[in-house]
């Protein structure tokens, strides 16, 4: 079986050859290898940035090819927001884009495909698919509605008004999901696989079940139904310890929930199993940046032990990587799976 078909049966909870193995994005990292900053991708020919990401993720062994590197964060600034670039990794936004819920109304989302760096980050993206060649299946990540939200609004603004104006948050909310839906369809258009979304602001270490099943959950729900009728794969990660909404999460309509290494694999497995598939977990700091290749297997292989028979499993990084992440370490990861008991450089 070909990556790719090994990821599509995966997520349809179908048998594969193998487990699959996946960096959640690592586009940090694999703009490093090219010794490229994020700021330095827009200097950068399209053609160029898409043969550094796609040899970075090929030499690692990765079963999924990701594209649309540092999006996130991007759109913000082509909605008219400020941003810091840095030396590695993702730019910061600098100040919240909304003085108050209302000033929702004045951003126009069709200026979205206006800007130049949303473009670059399209033909590189559209790069990828030409270079996977249906081999591997391409994916595209970006923040979630709630992250999306607190970006512009910022964080503490959302969080009180969740409490005393909660019309306002759904406001927001609503605009935020239909920017997700702007965003991925184009990328769709041009051969993605995967459409991953990040919701680091869902976790259970930022609001609560309540908050979660009353503000996340619909609007998830509404963006997995677009993406399943556009027949591609809808992909959800939500940082820190979820253990306490693992029922929710699963009926968003996702086809694939990333878990942060602060989840227990086997009460996932208990949660999920049967309706839909799961990736995890190792630490991506203690365990993948910093530990020797030979520990790195070793962890890799108790996360499948842990993940039990059954298949719809995904071994992967509980979050992003660090840029400095050594690529023997992803290698022996990538190993694991291919039944290789020795890491081999």
């Amino acid at each position: 079986m070909t990556a790719k078909e090994i990821i599509i049966n995966t997520a349809a909870l179908k048998p594969t050859d193998r487990p699959p193995a996946a960096l959640l994005s690592g586009a940090s990292w694999a703009l490093r290898t090219g010794g490229l900053s994020m700021e330095k991708v827009l200097e950068t020919t399209p053609a160029l940035v898409a043969d550094i990401l796609f040899g970075a993720y090929r030499s690692s062994g990765t079963d999924i090819i990701w594209g649309a590197p540092g999006a996130g964060n991007l759109i913000i600034k082509a909605l008219g927001g400020a941003v810091k670039f840095r030396q590695e990794g993702p730019p910061d936004v600098v100040e919240p884009l909304l003085k108050k819920p209302g000033d929702i109304e004045k951003i126009d989302i069709t200026r979205l495909w206006d800007d130049r760096i949303m473009q670059t980050l399209r033909e590189i993206t559209r790069g990828i698919v030409q270079r996977a060649s249906g081999e591997y299946p391409v994916g595209g990540s970006l923040w979630g509605p709630l992250t999306l939200a607190t970006l512009m609004y910022g964080a503490e603004n959302l969080m009180r008004d969740m409490r005393k104006h909660k019309d306002a948050v759904l406001q927001i909310l609503d605009f935020t999901t239909t920017l997700y839906l702007t965003y991925t369809e184009s990328y769709i258009e041009n051969g993605l696989d995967i459409v991953s979304m990040g919701e680091p602001t869902a976790s259970g270490d930022m609001i609560s079940r309540e908050h979660f099943a009353e503000f996340v959950v619909p609007a998830l729900k509404k963006i997995y139904a677009t993406l399943h009728r556009k027949k591609v794969i809808g992909m959800l990660h939500i940082c820190g310890n979820i253990s306490d909404r693992l029922d929710l999460v699963s009926s968003v309509g996702a086809r694939i929930i990333s878990l942060d290494y602060k989840v227990n694999l086997k009460d996932a497995r208990r949660a999920f199993d049967g309706k839909v598939a799961f990736a995890g977990n190792m630490n991506p700091v203690d365990v993948i940046m910093g530990e020797t290749p030979e520990r790195v297997a070793a962890v890799c292989r108790q996360c499948l032990a842990d993940a039990g028979e059954g298949g719809g499993f995904i071994l992967m990084p509980g979050c992003d990587i660090p840029p400095s992440t050594p690529l023997e370490n992803i290698q022996a990861m990538t190993q694991v799976v291919r039944g290789v008991d020795t890491f081999q450089p």
